[in-house]
């Protein structure tokens, strides 16, 4: 697993992820198409660091820029890339994934456990009667 810090936060590749695939999870800022290396769409900045592509790129890349649609990190690299629009305030606020951070915890379990145990309150039905109401036809 391949550390990748960005302007914003540190976060670590999974197994079998490409970088872009990281960036997306992570909820950056990145601009693809392809997913191929062809067009080139995806580019960012590579402030240190080093990657190993899986394909060749054919799109071109300076020598400080990598396509994150065909990379995986060799060991930690920084890359200048921002978090979108929205999570940034989320993060600036304290609460990167609100709904995500607890949704696991034992706390929630307990509770939905208990809900499971308990009975529901309902009121008993009326008999239906053996005639069905008539309605007027006019």
């Amino acid at each position: 697993m391949s550390l990748v810090r960005s302007q914003s936060i540190s976060f670590s590749l999974n197994p079998h992820e490409t970088l872009l695939d990281g960036l997306e999870r992570t909820g950056h800022e990145v601009e693809y198409q392809c997913r191929g290396g062809y067009c080139g769409m995806c580019r960012v900045r590579m402030l240190s660091g080093e990657v190993h592509y899986l394909e060749q790129p054919l799109a071109f890349v300076a020598s400080d820029e990598i396509l994150p649609c065909c990379c995986i990190p060799r060991g930690e690299i920084s890359i200048d890339s921002q978090l979108r629009a929205e999570l940034i305030v989320w993060q600036e606020q304290g609460d990167l994934f609100p709904v995500q951070q607890d949704l696991f915890s034992a706390e929630l379990a307990n509770a939905d456990a208990q809900q499971a145990s308990k009975k529901p309150n309902r009121k008993p039905r009326a008999k239906a009667s053996a005639q069905p109401p008539t309605l007027p036809l006019f």
